[in-house]
């Protein structure tokens, strides 16, 4: 048999003080009816059974493990590599923390939004694809938030996925410091 029926009164009993009214009605109804749980296959499942149907589930067997090992194996790699990650941002974290700290700060107050996107071109890495700008270049409102949107879109989590440790983490960082002056901007111009 491929199917094993439990009885619903083995089950759990799912009775509670705070059930809404009109449920002892819907219990009885379930407790006639009967679940049904699946088993498991493996190779006493082919005992008694002729050599061809011994061979299908043997071999059925062996893809079973074979795929169960592959997908462990898979997610062991994955786990090392987010480790690995981890380490590495740390280890750059390290190293970087203080000239992230020297761009996006000035006497331990956070810097403008202008400041940060005129100094933008020094914290960022060569090959970015930033145009250096200054603050004559911003000091109209609409183009300091063009600006910002071009320089969310160099810096943006998800467009940098794909570069190493170091460029991921300083883009997360400049993000980050980018996103909340932003924010401050948008507060005070709307003052």
């Amino acid at each position: 048999e491929r199917w094993v029926t439990v009885d619903a009164g083995t089950l759990p009993n799912t009775n509670t003080s705070s059930a809404p009214p009109g449920t002892a009605a819907m219990e009885r109804k379930s407790s006639s009816i009967k679940a049904v749980k699946g088993i498991s296959i493996d190779a006493r499942n082919a005992v008694g059974k002729s050599a061809n149907v011994q061979a299908a589930v043997h071999q059925r067997v062996n893809e079973m493990n074979t795929n169960m090992a592959k997908a462990k194996q898979e997610l062991r790699d994955r786990e090392t590599k987010k480790a690995q990650d981890a380490n590495d941002e740390d280890e750059v974290r390290k190293r970087l923390e203080p000239k992230i700290k020297k761009w996006g700060e000035e006497y331990g107050k956070k810097k403008q939004l202008r400041a940060l996107l005129a100094g933008l071109h020094m914290i960022l890495w060569k090959d970015s694809g930033w145009k250096q700008v200054t603050i004559g270049d911003i000091v109209d409102e609409k183009k300091a938030r063009r600006c910002y949107l071009k320089a969310t879109l160099k810096v943006h989590p998800d467009k940098t996925r794909e570069l190493n440790a170091e460029k991921r983490f300083i883009a997360k960082r400049v993000f980050d410091s980018l996103s909340q002056a932003h924010t401050e901007f948008n507060a005070q111009s709307s003052m």
